[in-house]
């Protein structure tokens, strides 16, 4: 195949005659494969969450966008959640949410609050659950190619993340 490809690419031979070859013999092992491949079932995890709306107990499910929570009272109940990883940081714009890691639509990692449309507070950077100990504001990892480092959002004050991983 890879040589007739290349006489095409110089001219020797006729691209749809090449393709039509090729696909007669393929399409035969398709139908082939398709009658003989077995559907596979993918179960269900269950996880310790109840729903909020019907009280069953909500399961993994994979996605098209990746893995969430959905209730397993599927299809009279379908309320559903997505998984979240919770930093430990309360939002500091609000003072009422968690600063949760979400994916953006081109699947960036930010960081933002968990009480999104009602506060909408976003970090590109990884929050630590320490204060600056300047201004008492909210502090975030910075890694660069030297080292990684934990900055003040509001003064900018800078520390070692090291240093700042051992007074934990």
């Amino acid at each position: 195949m890879e040589e007739e490809l290349d006489n095409v690419e110089e001219g020797r031979e006729n691209w749809v005659k090449v393709l039509d070859t090729f696909y007669s013999a393929f399409e035969k092992r398709l139908e082939v494969a398709e009658e003989e491949m077995k559907e596979v079932e993918i179960q269900d995890e269950v996880s310790e969450e109840t729903c909020e709306k019907c009280g069953r107990p909500m399961v993994y499910k994979m996605g098209r966008f990746g893995k969430f929570l959905a209730c397993s009272g599927f299809p009279d109940c379908r309320n559903t959640k997505p998984i979240v990883k919770d930093t430990g940081v309360v939002c500091p714009q609000c003072k009422e949410g968690k600063i949760v890691e979400r994916r953006s639509k081109k699947g960036r990692i930010f960081y933002g609050c968990d009480r999104y449309p009602e506060c909408d507070y976003v970090l590109w950077d990884k929050p630590v659950d320490k204060p600056c100990p300047q201004c008492g504001s909210l502090m975030v990892e910075k890694k660069n190619k030297r080292a990684a480092v934990v900055q003040c959002v509001k003064c900018g004050h800078r520390e070692e993340a090291r240093e700042a991983a051992d007074e934990d």
